[in-house]
């Protein structure tokens, strides 16, 4: 329970609460002129200020007090025992915490010789003493904050969602702090969002390499092993280069032999290629002259020679035989000649044969010299080389396991979030009868106010928990602002027997805005009857105006009332302009 706020300044009016119904009213002064009005009297700078001392950020609108060596003083119960926290609203790193004795073993441990602590040891002791939130949250862990909890009992917004503090809060974080407000497994909503997370990031990331928006290392699978497999190529390729290889400290030498055996080689290809010209003239003309006489020609020649008998005399026919013999002659002497040219030149030609198959043989080993070695320095550019696909290898063997991994993290997510949903189902369904019994109690809230049902449901998705606020009417702007007056009492209500709720409940005059006076009056009498039954309490700060007569009048709203702002007082609740 809050019990009191004041003020180092003497124009500020301390302000005391007590148990149940309390409220802080804007009043309209006997004296009051048309240029005074309720509003801008200082309420919600108020609730700012408890706020500020419960570990929460300083408004910007109340900088100006800073300068001016503003502090707040709260006193509040927590373990057990009244404390004040004093707070100064310049720096405010650290505030000073007047206790009783009995609280020293528990407070102590966080303090400094001033009996000063820094805000983030109180947040963590407003936690655990007010909620029971007995660990610390670490930045980015997404676990329970205790501002935050502390934002669902000090509304200084009327946001349209009871189930945020503000609109931009994250799903998951409404979820969580909802999920605890009700003492579900909050636990399985963070891990539930943090899986979500992955998973987006990880579909995020396939969709860019999809599309090529990612650098190389991120590329589909089997183009990278096609690449793997060239990679690997290449330098099993250059490797069996470096280990062959021989240091020539002449390599301009073996060139020059080289083209000197080319030189010889092509005189000699030269060479064989005449005399096989040769062999084939030579291998014709002996088988043309081997060739038999055609039988036609040979009866002709015989009848052609009786013709030459009679015709001419012995003497003259002995010569024609002279001629014949020495043609026959000539002609035996011509064969002998080509036969013993041809096998001349065969014979040359295999010894021409064999020196240019050394010479070839001689030519190829200069030439392997060459190809497998050169000077140190090309055996350096060599190895550079084999290094740099040594390197292209492991990039993309590097790239392949990271893609793999990527695949195997996102089966993870999929496993562990099908298990964790079906652990958060179970913690539900042991749930169900207390979560009946809170959407009970929002319903009977809402057929008060309005006469209509109002649900209040949970069920599981990806995120974990789901709650969802339902109401049979027309969703204005009246009824969203009841709608968050009944789901704040219902917390308070049901939140409150597990530890997991303060039992108080601050709203400011936001909370009443636009709504029917009807519903205002009905609202103020359920939040009377509620924290009278819960034994909680109930602070809001309205202007006079917007309390129907049939409350104002009330002995319960008049005893309640805990400072009167008139219209007219300077500086409103503050007693100073800033």
């Amino acid at each position: 329970m809050l019990r009191r706020i004041s003020s180092n300044f003497a124009c500020f009016q301390p302000v005391s609460f007590g148990p149940g119904f309390n409220v802080i009213l804007a009043e309209m002064a006997p004296e009051a002129s048309d240029k005074h009005s309720r509003n801008a009297r200082g309420k919600t700078t108020l609730i700012q200020a408890i706020n500020y001392c419960l570990g929460g950020t300083l408004a910007k609108s109340m900088i100006p007090l800073g300068v001016a060596g503003w502090e707040f003083s709260l006193e509040l119960d927590l373990f057990g025992n009244e404390l004040t926290a004093t707070r100064s609203l310049k720096g405010g790193k650290k505030l000073h915490l007047s206790y009783p004795g009995n609280l020293a073993g528990i407070l102590r441990p966080y303090l400094d010789e001033n009996s000063a602590i820094t805000v983030e040891d109180w947040k963590f002791l407003l936690g655990l003493g007010l909620f029971a939130l007995d660990r610390v949250s670490e930045p980015g862990d997404r676990g329970i904050s205790p501002r935050t909890l502390i934002s669902y009992v000090v509304r200084t917004e009327a946001v349209k969602d009871p189930l945020k503090v503000i609109p931009q809060q994250p799903a998951w974080s409404s979820r969580e702090h909802v999920a605890y407000l009700l003492n579900l497994n909050w636990e399985l909503v963070r891990d539930l969002s943090r899986l979500e997370e992955d998973s987006d990031t990880y579909k995020a990331i396939a969709r860019a390499t999809k599309n090529s928006l990612l650098p190389r290392a991120l590329r589909p699978e089997p183009e990278l092993m096609l690449e793997l497999v060239e990679a690997q190529r290449t330098l099993a390729e250059l490797t069996s280069r470096v280990q062959g290889f021989q240091v020539v400290d002449d390599p301009d030498g073996l060139i020059a032999r080289a083209d000197h055996v080319t030189e010889e080689l092509k005189e000699l290809r030269n060479d064989a290629l005449v005399d096989r010209r040769m062999i084939e003239l030579y291998a014709d003309s002996i088988e043309s002259e081997q060739a038999p006489e055609d039988a036609g020609v040979g009866e002709a020649v015989a009848e052609l020679y009786g013709e030459m008998q009679r015709a001419f005399s012995p003497e003259a026919l002995q010569s024609f035989e002279k001629v014949e013999a020495f043609h026959n002659q000539l002609m035996g002497n011509r064969r002998s000649f080509l036969s013993s040219e041809l096998e001349r030149l065969r014979a040359q030609q295999v010894g021409r044969d064999e020196k240019m198959r050394e010479l070839t043989a001689s030519r190829n080993s200069i030439l392997a010299v060459l190809n497998a070695g050169g000077a140190l320095e090309e055996l350096s550019a060599l190895q550079n080389e084999c290094s740099q696909a040594a390197a292209r290898v492991t990039e993309v063997e590097t790239a392949l396991s990271n893609v793999r991994e990527l695949a195997e993290a996102q089966e993870g997510v999929r496993v562990q979030k099908a298990q964790l949903r079906q652990e958060t189902a179970r913690d539900l369904t042991s749930k169900r009868q207390k979560l009946d019994s809170v959407a009970a109690r929002f319903d009977r809230m809402m057929q008060d106010l309005y006469g209509v049902g109002g649900v209040l449901t949970a069920e599981v998705d990806d995120l974990g928990f789901k709650f969802t606020i339902r109401v049979s009417t027309s969703a204005s702007g009246g009824v969203t602002r009841m709608q968050l007056l009944c789901f704040d009492l219902t917390l308070m209500a049901e939140g409150g027997e597990q530890g997991h709720h303060p039992s108080f409940l601050i709203h400011d005059s936001v909370v009443f805005d636009g709504v029917d006076p009807r519903q205002i009056a009905a609202g103020l009498n359920l939040v009377r009857e509620t924290v009278g039954q819960v034994g909680g309490q109930y602070i809001c700060t309205m202007n006079s105006n917007d309390v129907p007569p049939s409350v104002s009048k009330s002995e319960w709203f008049i005893e309640g009332t805990r400072r009167i702002i008139l219209d007219t007082e300077e500086g409103g609740v503050l007693g100073t302009d800033f």
